[in-house]
């Protein structure tokens, strides 16, 4: 008889040299690990003809879709639409109603459904030391590419049925799901793509970049923050460095020489698009923050 060795395995060392304490750990911190508490979380597939929609209510569910194939045309409200295509993700705010409608024949997305309790973005997700990109776009429908790895994870996930039955299955899922997530992504592309979530108690300085443009004022934005006006006031000193007005203004200022400069040469339609109901006043604005009146700005570009 032939004699065989028996195969030998090497342990990994990882969790011998790992001396963190599991409650402070750098890479997966708390509300990566408690995903998997949630009695509340979702996984399920669809697959749709062109023209085939589905619909999300106004709910306390935060959605993320994934599309493998073709692509869904998403609307939110009556303005907002965006097209998501294969290989991207979108995460769908809570308490925001959306319709979705198959551009292709043959689209297939995953979803997940989760509630919003399980916290991806209290204050140890955005860490203190972290340092975000000056400029982190605010959309209400945030799109980023999936990850290969992630696709890999949701295109095994339904393979055996009797698991995807399990609701213990699908927690363990989304844990590994948001692991991936927490590595394979940059701190910024998270508060992009998480932006709808975050509260000025995570990231002050993100909060207020991510949804000024929703508020109609000073005090609007105060009241989304959930403090009162003075104690806005006085955090928004000690992140910025400038009164929140101003800066808010000095931010429209900069949106209305974009549109200038890409090609935009209506006042009229600059003055709907911004709020403005004189020329009067928005010819002071734009010499104000902009140093040129609109129709100057305007000249200056055809020239170019």
């Amino acid at each position: 008889m032939d004699f065989q060795t028996k195969p030998r395995f090497e342990e990994s060392v990882l969790m011998e040299d790992c001396t963190a304490d599991c409650s402070s750990c750098p890479t997966f911190p708390a509300p990566f690990r408690r995903i998997g508490d949630s009695s509340n979380c979702r996984f399920s597939k669809k697959q749709l003809a062109a023209g085939e929609n589905f619909s999300f209510p106004a709910d306390h569910v935060v959605r993320m879709l994934f599309v493998f194939s073709g692509s869904l045309r998403l609307k939110c409200g009556s303005d907002t639409v965006r097209l998501v295509t294969s290989k991207q993700c979108v995460c769908l705010a809570c308490n925001e109603a959306f319709e979705a409608t198959a551009q292709d024949d043959d689209t297939r997305v995953v979803s997940l459904a989760l509630v919003h309790r399980i916290e991806l973005c209290e204050q140890d997700f955005f860490a203190k030391n972290i340092s975000f990109g000056d400029s982190i776009p605010s959309e209400p429908i945030p799109v980023l590419a999936t990850h290969p790895f992630i696709e890999q994870l949701l295109d095994l996930f339904f393979n055996i049925p009797r698991l995807t039955e399990c609701p213990r299955f699908h927690r363990m899922k989304a844990a590994e799901l948001f692991m991936m997530i927490k590595v394979l992504y940059t701190p910024t592309e998270h508060a992009y793509f998480f932006q709808s979530m975050i509260r000025p108690q995570d990231n002050f300085r993100v909060f207020v970049t991510n949804n000024y443009e929703r508020a109609q004022g000073v005090t609007e934005l105060a009241a989304l923050a959930g403090m009162s006006l003075s104690v806005f006031k006085r955090r928004f000193a000690e992140h910025f460095n400038d009164s929140v007005y101003h800066w808010m203004m000095q931010q429209k200022a900069q949106k209305i020489y974009a549109d200038i400069r890409d090609g935009e040469n209506s006042t009229r339609s600059l003055m709907n698009k911004y709020g403005f109901r004189h020329y009067t006043q928005f010819s002071r604005f734009c010499k104000n923050y902009l140093q040129a009146t609109p129709a100057q700005l305007i000249s200056s570009f055809r020239k170019k």
